[in-house]
């Protein structure tokens, strides 16, 4: 049986400091952890068309002819499939529309059940990243085991959105359910032998989804990101 890492992150690309010489390090130390899980595949939070696009800067980047932007894609997942020699990087998802958007839910929810807004999001404590925290420490609390079950214990209580009839929320979740119906899926797509050792760099708000489909199927073992982030 095959082995899956799901790793959650946060998007490097609204974090322009990150370009920082201290930080660039602690990137390159972050690399070197996961280095340790041995993944013989790397997939990565892009929607399936990008493929081209995507090893086209992969095989530029090897060749030292690309400068990484500040994504999570390049930044982790480049510098490790070179550093690991592989030939290609997987992208899995997908991005279909959706029929309500998440702030267009979060909206209707504030003018029209304050209460209940109030009540699914209490509680919740998102990690920060601060200028005294070290990336490697960062992600530790990204992928947390309780955080993980705050955000999804979040994502499911959206569902109570709306009334009899007025699904709002789940015009939202629908769309988010099978997103990650399908990055699941394409997941299982990449073990091909039981020797398979996959890591997924996913938006950490994915994590328990995926997680829990990948665990349920009994499709592979999954892997704690924490036994990496040492």
């Amino acid at each position: 049986m095959g082995k899956i890492l799901v790793l959650g992150t946060f998007h490097m690309s609204e974090h322009e400091e990150l370009y920082a010489e201290n930080r660039q390090r602690e990137i390159e130390q972050l690399v070197n952890e996961l280095a340790s899980y041995k993944p013989t595949k790397i997939a990565v939070e892009m929607v399936v068309e990008g493929h081209e696009n995507l090893n086209r800067k992969y095989n530029d980047y090897k060749q030292g002819k690309y400068h990484l932007e500040m994504n999570e894609i390049f930044q982790i997942g480049f510098r490790l499939g070179v550093k690991l020699n592989h030939e290609q990087i997987y992208p899995i998802d997908w991005m279909g529309k959706s029929e309500m958007g998440y702030g267009e839910v979060e909206q209707w929810a504030k003018e029209n059940q304050p209460e209940l807004f109030k009540k699914i999001y209490e509680g919740l404590s998102i990690p920060e990243l601060t200028e005294d925290k070290s990336l490697l420490s960062y992600y530790r609390e990204l992928n947390n085991p309780s955080f993980h079950n705050q955000l999804h214990k979040l994502y499911v209580n959206l569902a109570r959105i709306g009334d009899f009839n007025n699904y709002i929320g789940i015009k939202w979740l629908t769309w988010w359910y099978e997103r990650n119906l399908i990055m699941f899926s394409n997941l299982s797509r990449l073990i091909e032998s039981d020797e398979e050792r996959i890591l997924f760099i996913v938006g950490v708000s994915h994590s328990t989804i995926v997680n829990n489909f990948l665990k349920e199927s009994d499709l592979c073992d999954v892997v704690e990101p924490l036994s990496y982030l040492t």
